[in-house]
């Protein structure tokens, strides 16, 4: 405890804390002095661990006085029973700062180290403490912090500024994944703004983060009526539309996410929509649809194809089944890669699903497609036993829903040998009569 008061009198931090005092304000100067600096050379090319070498060496030294200046005052909050969850002037900036440094230093990355980490952790349990809340989420619900906390950040994270500060944009980040559902909606006035200048950059690793913090946006404005009257929607809608043409694996998954959850926001507020007419559904699924029929690298089809379910969840997508079937068939007949055979089965089963009216009209190519794939993979080893499940799954529900062709294919005598030894599901369906 000794050493703890030498240490705290070096740093000219006195023990007569009370609210608007003056003995906040060193302890807000270290706790600044403790933050990333500023790297300008960001302008010019992404920061790496390189710039931050200087930092790297006193960055823990920093945090660890931190920590001890938080133990310090704690303690003497208690003993004085002074409450702070209400702080305002001193008290609060000196609570908002403390929060950054800890979102800098939330996960590692080239301005830090583990051990940064670490302590950052013991702080938040301390910040929790001191301002005698359960979580950070819960303090960012109640009194206009969250905004408070955003215009602290804010002047780092500025049209000209954002790619000096990475450790600001990695707080931010952390702050939009600690809020609680759906207060990011009750601000997205600040919190958008960031998400967006953060997206529309030529850096895959920042579009990357954009496309996280725009995901929590959307999922905190899902269903928000607000969220289409303030013309947000289309703000966003058109920023990620055009992601749509860039073919990058990494962007494909958080994109589609996005737009899937956006569109069905959209479309419940739309009174004016036609789902048999085109609409900004089919803008999407074209581009994608277009994408997946050219596309030869292994890892965009598969990317695109874990991608495709969740947009195909209206009766208004029956337009495309021609192309999706074509797609499907594609995607059996050159199963090089067992993932996207797998994801290719699981989309078939949602198609089969959705467009249950339809299929008997284009039951002939899947059922070729289908049963040629499992006397292919009847011959070859396929150590995932889950593509032939969804494989057997698939044709069993092509035969509940095309039972007339269904007949004529089991009892064709090419194909009887094989179904007989080899897909027993097919019959699990309750309705066994066309195999008598």
């Amino acid at each position: 405890m000794d050493d703890l008061l030498k240490e705290l009198e070096a740093l000219k931090i006195r023990s007569d804390f009370c609210e608007d005092n003056s003995s906040w304000t060193p302890c807000i100067d270290l706790i600044q002095r403790s933050f990333a600096p500023q790297k300008t050379v960001g302008v010019e090319r992404p920061c790496e661990e390189k710039d931050f070498r200087e930092y790297r060496f006193v960055v823990e030294r920093n945090l660890r006085n931190v920590r001890s200046m938080l133990q310090h005052i704690s303690s003497s909050c208690r003993e004085k029973r002074l409450q702070l969850n209400n702080a305002t002037g001193m008290v609060r900036a000196f609570g908002m700062n403390l929060l950054l440094l800890i979102g800098e230093h939330s996960e590692k990355n080239i301005w830090n180290t583990a051990e940064c980490v670490s302590i950052s952790k013991e702080l938040l349990a301390g910040f929790c403490d001191l301002y005698t809340c359960q979580s950070v989420s819960q303090f960012l619900s109640e009194n206009e912090n969250l905004r408070d906390l955003l215009l602290t950040l804010r002047p780092k994270l500025l049209k000209d500024t954002w790619k000096t500060y990475p450790s600001a944009v990695a707080c931010y980040r952390w702050i939009l994944h600690e809020a609680e559902k759906p207060i990011l909606f009750n601000y997205i006035g600040d919190v958008l703004p960031t998400a967006l200048i953060i997206l529309d950059d030529y850096f895959p690793d920042n579009v990357v983060i954009g496309l996280e913090c725009i995901y929590q946006i959307i999922q905190h404005s899902y269903m928000k009526k607000g969220l289409i009257d303030s013309g947000y929607a289309k703000l966003i809608y058109h920023a990620l539309e055009h992601l749509t043409h860039q073919k990058e694996v990494r962007y494909v998954i958080p994109l589609y996410s996005c737009m899937a959850s956006l569109l069905a926001t959209m479309e419940h507020w739309d009174n004016t929509i036609n789902l048999f007419e085109w609409t900004t559904r089919d803008e999407v699924l074209s581009t994608l649809i277009g994408n997946m029929q050219l596309e030869q690298n292994i890892e965009l089809r598969h990317v695109y194809m874990l991608s495709l379910p969740q947009l195909i969840t209206s009766i208004g997508c029956a337009k495309w089944c021609g192309a999706l079937i074509r797609i499907l068939a594609e995607y059996c007949e050159h199963h090089t890669d067992l993932r996207t055979l797998k994801a290719t089965l699981e989309t078939a089963k949602t198609f089969l699903l959705m467009f249950r009216l339809r299929v008997a009209a284009h039951c002939a190519p899947l059922y070729t497609v289908f049963l040629k794939l499992h006397f292919d993979l009847t011959e070859t080893p396929v150590f995932d036993r889950a593509i032939m499940q969804n494989l057997e799954d698939c044709i069993c529900m092509l035969y509940q829903l095309s039972p007339n062709v269904g007949y004529t294919v089991i009892n064709d005598d090419r194909m009887r040998s094989v179904l007989n030894s080899s897909l027993p599901v097919v019959c699990q369906g309750g309705d066994i009569k066309y195999f008598e």
